[in-house]
């Protein structure tokens, strides 16, 4: 995937004139890769990747961040946000926040578990995303189900302990109390 956006940034610069690229350009074409697996107006076609047209700007500058610095770890995402130079993450996050949310076919709806009450404390009422102690939280309310309970498995797990408060809360809840509240958020409205 590196070498792919190596290759894309490369052939601007050929085809650029007198080999010039604007870090506009640059962001613009490390943002276009980014729709072969997240999808670009749509949900993507593998319901275990995040959607993120329409995610808070902010906790996308986290992610990318904790990408770049080995925080969170992914060999794909790595390589990506790796290619962005520090000062372009913000203006990514922006651009792919300002994008709206795709709409997504409905899934069935299950009855809010009592878990939830603590999702809102830092995602929102809506569960749309907010900031929080920890930074920005996500928009959980129609991400898809499947990404959502790997992610809550990944902090049980310890896996992912990029939020601590997440680590902490998904510990204590059992595989399938995860997988519930995955499917209630995934069928929120979006």
């Amino acid at each position: 995937m590196k070498s792919l956006l190596s290759a894309s940034l490369l052939l601007l610069l050929v085809i650029s004139p007198a080999g010039k690229v604007s870090a506009a350009d640059q962001v613009e074409s490390a943002l276009a890769t980014c729709g072969s697996c997240h999808g670009v107006g749509a949900a993507p076609k593998d319901a275990t990747v995040p959607i993120i047209d329409g995610q808070l700007a902010g906790y996308l500058e986290k992610q990318l961040r904790a990408f770049q610095s080995g925080e969170r770890e992914n060999q794909i995402m790595s390589s990506m946000a790796e290619s962005l130079r520090p000062a372009d993450v913000a203006r990514a996050s922006a651009i792919i926040a300002a994008r709206p949310w795709p709409k997504i076919a409905p899934v069935a709806a299950v009855g809010e578990p009592e878990a939830v009450v603590a999702c809102r404390s830092c995602h929102g009422a809506d569960l749309g995303g907010a900031p929080g102690p920890e930074g920005v939280a996500p928009r959980l309310s129609g991400q898809s189900a499947e990404y959502l309970e790997d992610q809550m498995s990944g902090f049980a797990r310890g896996e992912r302990a990029n939020a601590q408060t997440m680590t902490s809360v998904m510990a204590g809840l059992d595989g399938a109390e995860r997988a519930i509240i995955a499917k209630y958020l995934a069928g929120l409205s979006n």
